[in-house]
């Protein structure tokens, strides 16, 4: 494993004292969420992508989910982040971009239900790396795309009165697609902190397996062949030269 000893020790910690939580799935059409009605938040979700021929316009407004099961607590504001405490964005777990074939399941994804919030460093520049590799690759092969949060550390929840939500301290993703030269599964995986001046997004690669070491494999729940789950390239897929990222 390429992660530091502390971040394993902070995720094993994280998840073994994990309160019991109220879990439900949401079914959004493009895209579904593991969401914890009691913390108010996503922790997991997962859709499926192909060739890009959507063009539908990411709304501007955000909006509370109120499609949510009674007694499921969510977020108590719609309103930016950075109106609370400078430096953090309305962050995306689905990106619109990827649900921009269809005019609902994008505004779906503008819903608070899908928003965490994230370091503008962060959601600007490393995990928009990792979501145009899912956005390439879709066009020459479906892509499976699966992620989730990570929280524990306390001392940066800063939108709990305003919002009612913590702030994640990890972020991850995986996706699965298939080679077009052999034709056999193949994935990537990262585990990324939520934090600015990363550097590479090699550095933080994983795999499947290595996700479920850290963080459980019922939290991870990616259905793959053995092989497929202890991948572990030694670099981020290379970008095709003629990928649209619009």
């Amino acid at each position: 494993m390429r992660f530091p000893i502390f971040l394993a020790v902070f995720l094993l910690t994280t998840f073994s004292a994990a309160a019991q939580a109220q879990v439900v799935t949401l079914n959004k059409g493009g895209f579904i969420l593991t969401y914890d009605c009691t913390e108010h938040t996503a922790t997991r979700y997962e859709y499926t992508l192909g060739a890009d021929n959507g063009s539908a316009v990411r709304p501007s407004d955000f909006n509370l989910d109120t499609t949510l099961p009674s007694g499921c607590g969510g977020q108590t504001s719609t309103k930016s982040y950075s109106s609370v405490r400078s430096g953090y964005d309305r962050g995306h777990l689905v990106t619109s971009n990827h649900m921009d074939y269809n005019t609902t399941y994008i505004r779906r994804a503008n819903l608070m239900s899908n928003i965490v919030p994230q370091v503008s460093g962060f959601n600007q520049g490393i995990w928009v790396q990792a979501e145009n590799v899912a956005e390439c690759y879709r066009d020459i092969n479906p892509v499976e795309v699966y992620g989730g949060v990570v929280y524990g550390d306390t001392s940066n929840d800063y939108f709990l009165a305003s919002h009612g939500i913590r702030t994640p301290e990890y972020f991850w993703k995986t996706i699965i697609t298939t080679d077009p030269n052999t034709g056999a599964e193949k994935a990537i995986s990262w585990i990324i902190p939520n934090e600015t001046g990363l550097g590479s997004l090699d550095d933080y690669i994983v795999s499947i397996a290595d996700l479920e070491e850290l963080i459980g494999a019922s939290n991870v729940s990616i259905t793959a062949s053995y092989e497929v789950k202890h991948m572990l390239p030694s670099s981020t897929w290379t970008l095709p030269s003629n990928c649209d990222l619009s």
